[in-house]
């Protein structure tokens, strides 16, 4: 924080806050476009704001709580299991119930595969499909154990025990035999042979196939290995080594990233265009020493495309997410007011699996509401500390924001506040056409939605440190830029 001249008046202008948390330094060393605190907000690229999250907004009723869900990748569409191995089927904002079982009790792994789905969960594969009533169908000749089904070159691969990656016949999920003398028949290839590891998370990237391995419960004593090219041309090389990620659910391909969680944070991979030794990149620097120490083997990480933002749930029964927009590499945090079981989006929605319920996250809903339980969303913004060899004494302040007339924000600094409005004839619409529509008995808005309104105070808080504080409640409602003219005293 740059010092003040001493007796005289400075303007501190907080232009963006496109640094978002950081918590690797003290408050009083901050830039001015970082924060101590981001609760319940988001960077919004478009505006340059700092916006509160959206509301949830219920889709439809599971009827129970899900032990595990799984995307159907190409569709709105979810496969969730219950903890008595019930599977319902969630797409277009209705449920039904899927006839047949997962043949086994592990999470569950869906892919497309021809007009179908495969789905793994620890037994035998089985089909998904929904042309005439949901059910799922298994796959006899398939193997006995099957998990992290995915799709390769033509063939259907699954993570078959702690060092194998098997694969069907080119073209033929159901025919997974070897002949010698025919490459297009069923492959197996061992990963990490005899090293005492297993594998606990396969991703496809491009063509190629990321693959963790790590001992049990030692994720950072891990290697990862990229698996290029098909058979009998495929070449299996390390790529990191003493790092790893914890499970399936703790590592997501973005783009030409991959990002895990681990023992040590948050970090990526740009597993397509390097070749040999890969160095991890940690995304998480700024916030490292706060989320390794959440961090836990449950961990899970949600790839929100529609938002660009990696969600990570540190722990299970956490109401807390931290949240990465990867476009920008800002970061803030979200509070819900339950634990999110699932969530992923297509590229206009986000869905968040809560309770017994699905929901869509709704940039323009002002509260939650989960079942018969209506909550604010709360939204804090905590700026550095303002610090000078002598008292600091502040005599105005302004804001610049956007905000719904059903919201509420206000600017705190100390015991003063400084409730946001806009500073206009109040019996005006603010926006109407010539201004000439009277407010009174009229349901138009007084703020127009999205304009940008500054609001001015004159004040006079005096300290030996100030810490500029904005708590905002109401999904709609965001902070474009702020000022203070401070001198010291």
């Amino acid at each position: 924080m740059a010092q003040l001249n001493p007796k005289s008046e400075q303007r501190i202008i907080y232009s963006s806050f496109n640094g978002g948390l950081n918590l690797s330094v003290p408050p009083e060393s901050l830039s001015r476009n970082e924060l101590t605190e981001a609760m319940n907000v988001e960077y919004s690229s478009s505006t340059g704001a700092m916006t509160v999250r959206g509301g949830l907004m219920k889709l439809a009723g599971l009827g129970m709580t899900a032990r595990s869900v799984a995307k159907l990748p190409g569709r709105r569409g979810f496969l969730a299991v219950g903890a008595d191995n019930e599977t319902k089927y969630f797409t277009w904002n209705r449920v039904k119930a899927v006839s047949g079982e997962e043949s086994g009790k592990h999470e569950i792994s869906a892919v497309q595969w021809e007009d179908y789905y495969l789905v793994a969960s620890g037994g035998k594969l089985q089909k998904f499909t929904d042309r005439y009533e949901p059910r799922l169908e298994t796959i006899e000749g398939s193997p006995d154990y099957c998990r992290m089904v995915f799709v390769r070159n033509g063939r259907v691969g699954v993570v078959t025990s702690g060092n194998m990656l098997r694969f069907s016949s080119v073209g033929d999920c159901e025919s997974w035999g070897n002949d010698p003398e025919d490459d297009s028949t069923g492959q197996y290839i061992e990963v990490g042979y005899k090293d005492g590891m297993s594998i606990n998370a396969v991703i496809p990237l491009s063509r190629d196939l990321i693959v963790f391995k790590s001992p049990e419960n030692e994720p950072d004593k891990g290697t990862i290995f990229r698996l290029t090219g098909d058979y009998p041309d495929w070449s299996l090389l390390e790529v990191a080594h003493n790092t790893g990620t914890y499970s399936p659910r703790s590592v997501q391909a973005v783009g030409n990233e991959v990002y895990y969680a681990s023992v040590t944070g948050l970090a990526s991979l740009s597993a397509v265009t390097s070749y040999g030794e890969i160095q991890a990149v940690w995304p998480d620097r700024k916030v490292n020493a706060v989320l390794r120490r959440e961090l836990s083997s449950d961990a899970e990480l949600w790839n929100i495309p529609e938002k660009q933002q990696l969600w990570l749930k540190p722990q299970t029964g956490s109401k807390e997410l931290w949240v990465l927009d990867y476009s920008g590499g800002i970061w803030t945090k979200f509070r819900f007011p339950a634990e999110v079981i699932y969530a992923d989006g297509t590229d206009d929605t986000a869905y968040v699996f809560m309770g017994n319920d699905v929901y869509g996250l709704m940039s323009w809903k002002a509260d939650d509401d989960v079942g018969t339980l209506k909550t604010d969303i709360n939204a804090t913004l905590r700026m550095g500390t303002l610090i000078t060899g002598n008292q600091v004494l502040v005599k105005r302040a302004f804001v610049s924001f956007r905000i719904q007339p059903e919201c509420r924000a206000e600017l705190k600094l100390g015991k003063f506040r400084m409730s946001f409005s806009h500073d206009v004839t109040p019996d005006r619409i603010y926006d109407a056409p010539n201004d000439t529509d009277i407010a009174y008995e009229d349901s138009d808005p007084l703020i127009g939605a999205e304009r940008v309104i500054t609001s001015r105070r004159q004040c006079l808080v005096r300290g030996w440190t100030v810490t500029p504080e904005v708590e905002m409640t109401g999904g709609g409602c965001a902070l474009s830029t702020m000022g203070l003219s401070v001198a010291e005293v």
